[in-house]
């Protein structure tokens, strides 16, 4: 701007008001634009500017007329105060240059259409309709509702309705499956709008009450999922931090007091849906609402609440600053001013806040490229994803970097930040280095030869012959058990075998007794056979050792018990011959196979470690984890969800790993020992994992 240039015309309509001291304790004035509902902040050196506004006046008859007055401004001051009022269009635009200039600042802020959707897609604000003058209408009639008296009465019926609760708690907590029907869904939906509402009219009540105008009401859609808002930024030229406050809280605030009446006459309202939307109310609506709205980190009513406790405008972006000084003051050692002069322990809090705040978006906007991923069809959800993963997380990563290489020569390394920079260039080579990976098995130590017993059909124990932890030989009798079902019917064969071999022995030769005489053959024949099909009945009733070995979990039998075919009897198993089963997870199996070495760690105590090699790894996964005490219900490593009685299945897929054990065991084993194998797997690269991983499931996902 030139000494020449004249001095623009402010627009008539703005409006001049009191505003806040700064943070400093200094008078501020609001500049309250009333065209797009905008205040703008005044030092006491602006104020004076606006007070000696001269329009059409010379910049520098302007500047004299200043020095004359008392204080001395320059000419840049100057300069930048009309360039405020010129970029924020707070002069009266009368020629066709202004006309032209603000034009082109329209054609700047017009975004083309994918622009627009990647900037509008995560929040669009639609407004409704203007309350203000329907809220002048009916605060002066609902003042009775911010009165002491209903606050302590509202307070007095929630508790006495959570004592009431409290002693028919299974009854109300069996209200929450009304939800679980189309019914339950209609109403939970209708009970929800029911309450933001309220929550949205809280604040504008407040608002009102406090003298400010509520400019608009609305529906904003967050994510495609639609969610009510109100305008109150009037509430800006409160100089009261406290009604600010007030009107901040003043949603959280409706809904709590919504929750302590709701809690109230659901012990006074008989079953049914205005039941269930109490139940609704008092428990799920104000909780949501509290976790969502008393965030810092987003911009909702937490975070406005927390930058006006803090009296801190702007908090976000000047906290972003320091953020960034601070960073790179460690990393960089660059010797950068503060963004702005802050005692130390503010400036401490600031950068505190901006790398929470970055860390909590992070994983915020991570899960919502999550979310629009499946919330959408395939094609478009992998677009959304795209850019909500290159726009809010890559890009404002890489302008970052791109600083810090620009300003690469200004950098100073001392020995701490050396010393970081070191051991993060090591653990980025030793994430790319293919190191071995001990790859663990969670397996069961058995015997390899291992047998239970059971009775071929029901008869009674007549004879025991061994007991817990003999030795026994291939062959030899164990258990002798008789059937007296058998045993009559055995004897009333041999009775009839020997009535059949009377008749032939007494047969003679005429024609008509040979034809009787082929019948009875016959018969004795089929008598014959059955006698040999009881004799084989009776013989597997004499239980026998199936091999050399050492019974083991014999039950507690004697001779007159009498025992079913699903009763196990006892077990054999070969104490020397063992081996050891395990079943690996999935994202291992590249790492290991026949020929890997490991090592047996039992669960038990005291237990040596065991050498083992692996001898061949299933093509396929497991169905169902045949071992109960390897999986989580059992203490075991491996996770399971029971889908019966008797079936476990592995929450991820795993796959039967057969191992030999190097040297035999010299003590043997009589029972299952489940425990750990580590073994050493295949040198890979961690870092190269996790991006074939990634670019795995890319590849997975793009398929149509």
């Amino acid at each position: 701007m030139t000494v020449g240039a004249v001095l623009p015309s402010l627009r008539q309509n703005l409006r001049l008001l009191p505003g806040v001291p700064d943070e400093d304790g200094a008078p501020r004035w609001l500049l309250f634009d009333p065209v797009r509902n905008k205040y703008f902040a005044l030092s006491a050196e602006a104020l004076y500017l606006i007070r000696h506004w001269r329009a059409g006046l010379a910049v520098g008859s302007f500047l004299l007329e200043l020095k004359e007055l008392g204080p001395d401004y320059s000419a840049e001051e100057l300069a930048a105060f009309v360039d405020f009022i010129v970029s924020n269009n707070l002069n009266e635009a009368r020629s066709v240059e202004d006309s032209a200039r603000i034009y082109q600042q329209y054609r700047a802020q017009v975004l083309g259409f994918w622009r627009w959707l990647i900037h509008h897609y995560l929040f669009i604000r639609i407004p409704l309709f203007r309350p203000d003058a329907w809220l002048s209408r009916w605060v002066p009639r609902l003042n009775w509702l911010f009165a002491p008296v209903t606050h302590y009465l509202v307070i007095s019926l929630g508790l006495l309705g959570l004592v009431l609760v409290v002693r028919q708690w299974d009854t109300f907590w069996s209200t929450f499956l009304h939800f679980f029907s189309l019914e339950g869904l209609a109403l939970y939906g209708l009970t929800l709008v029911v309450v933001k509402s309220a929550h949205e009219l809280g604040h504008a009540f407040a608002a009102r009450r406090q003298g400010c105008r509520v400019a608009s009401m609305g529906v904003a859609f967050l994510v495609m999922f639609p969610v009510l808002y109100t305008d109150t930024t009037d509430a800006w030229r409160l100089r009261s931090k406290s009604a600010r406050l007030r009107i901040v809280t003043a949603g959280v605030r409706t809904e709590l007091y919504l929750a302590l009446l709701a809690t109230f006459l659901w012990n006074l309202l008989p079953d049914g849906p205005f039941r269930s939307a109490a139940f609704f109310i008092a428990t799920t609506s104000w909780v949501t609402s509290i976790l969502v709205n008393i965030s810092p980190f987003l911009r909702f009513d937490g975070y406005y609440a927390f930058s006006d406790w803090l009296g801190i405008e702007n908090l976000q972006q000047r906290a972003f600053a320091f953020g960034r000084w601070r960073l790179r003051q460690l990393l960089l050692g660059l010797k950068d001013p503060l963004p702005e002069p802050q005692p130390r322990g503010r400036a401490r809090l600031m950068v505190s806040y901006a790398w929470a705040t970055w860390l909590y978006r992070f994983f915020l906007f991570l899960g919502i490229a999550l979310l629009v991923y499946h919330l959408f069809f395939k094609v478009l959800g992998i677009l959304l994803f795209a850019v909500e993963m290159l726009w809010f997380i890559v890009l404002p990563i890489w302008r970052e970097v791109s600083v810090w290489w620009k300003r690469r020569r200004e950098c100073s390394m001392g020995m701490s930040r050396l010393l970081f920079w070191v051991l993060a260039t090591g653990l980025l080579i030793w994430s790319l280095l293919p190191l071995h990976v001990s790859v663990p098995v969670p397996a069961i130590l058995k015997a390899q030869s291992e047998q239970t017993l059971f009775v071929s059909e029901p008869a009674a124990i007549a004879e025991v012959r061994v007991k817990q932890g003999d030795l026994v030989e291939a062959g030899q009798l164990l258990l002798r058990l008789e059937s007296e079902q058998l045993n009559f019917e055995l004897q009333q064969v041999e009775e009839e075998i020997r009535l059949a071999k009377l008749l032939l022995d007494r047969s003679g030769s005429s024609a008509r007794e040979k034809a009787g005489r082929a019948i009875t053959e016959q018969q004795y024949r089929r008598l014959l056979e059955r006698r040999t099909g009881l004799l084989a009945r009776q013989g597997r009733l004499q239980v026998r050792a199936p091999f050399a070995g050492r019974v083991t979990r014999i039950e507690r039998l004697h001779p007159g018990v009498w025992v079913g075919t699903d009763m196990p009897l006892l077990s054999v198993v070969d104490p020397t011959r063992v081996h050891v089963e395990g079943y690996i997870g999935e994202q291992y199996l590249d790492l290991v196979g026949a020929g890997s070495k490991g090592v047996f760690i039992a669960d038990r105590p005291g237990a040596a470690a065991l050498a083992v090699e692996i001898r061949d790894v299933d093509i396929g996964a497991v169905f169902a984890l045949p071992y109960g005490e390897l999986g989580s219900e059992y203490g075991g490593n491996i996770a399971v969800r029971r889908i019966a009685e008797d079936r476990l299945v592995p929450e991820e897929g795993r796959y039967r790993v057969a191992m030999v054990l190097d040297a035999p065991i010299a003590a043997g084993i009589d029972a299952r020992l489940p425990g750990l194998v580590k073994v050493e797997g295949e040198p890979r690269s961690w870092l190269w994992y996790q991006l074939r991983r990634m670019l795995a499931i890319l590849v997975r996902e793009s398929g149509f």
